[in-house]
């Protein structure tokens, strides 16, 4: 064997060490960033089933259109910072804004979180009012994390139906007993 050969061999031998390096450190960051993705979600999960964040979405989901027909509620609704009722959705409404901004920057999935929160679709239809209203007080930017997260929940569906169930598994049927 030549000093030719071997020089080759030597090379090659280099090469697939380097790219059978690169593959594992392309495998690791992988999972480090599935680790980081589910480490920024439960918290938010935490965050979704405080008492504070329950109370303050029955109040959008019940009461809010109904307060927003009260001109005074509006009002409120229209001051710096916001007076009256309307303040009971701040948290539940600034919750989502957070999710959008998380979802937007790439460190939470969406639909990684949409099996875990109410969908965006459903807070955008019960707060659409209010949103309205603050963006007239505030300026067009308010809610608009949560908005990207609506359209981007909007595009999901389009491209893969609204269940988030996998396409690959068979359903199971449910038996019915009769009591």
């Amino acid at each position: 064997m030549n000093s030719d050969w071997i020089s080759g061999f030597a090379s090659l031998a280099t090469l697939v060490v380097v790219a059978i390096t690169a593959y594992a450190a392309i495998r690791q960051m992988r999972h480090m960033r599935s680790g980081n993705r589910v480490a920024a979600l439960l918290p938010l999960i935490d965050q979704y089933r405080s008492p504070e964040l329950i109370d303050s979405q029955r109040y959008v989901a019940r009461q809010m259109a109904i307060d927003l027909e009260d001109p005074e509620v509006r009002r409120g609704a229209l001051m710096a910072p916001q007076e009256g009722p309307v303040r009971k959705a701040l948290p539940f409404m600034n919750f989502y804004e957070s999710c959008g901004a998380l979802v937007c920057e790439d460190v939470v999935e969406l639909s990684l979180l949409l099996r875990y929160i109410l969908p965006p679709t459903v807070v955008w239809d019960w707060a659409e009012d209010y949103i309205a209203l603050t963006r007239k007080a505030y300026g067009p930017s308010v809610f608009e994390n949560l908005e990207a997260i609506v359209v981007m929940e909007r595009q999901h569906i389009e491209r893969h139906g609204k269940s988030l169930y996998p396409k690959h598994l068979p359903h199971l049927e449910p038996k019915e007993r009769t009591f």
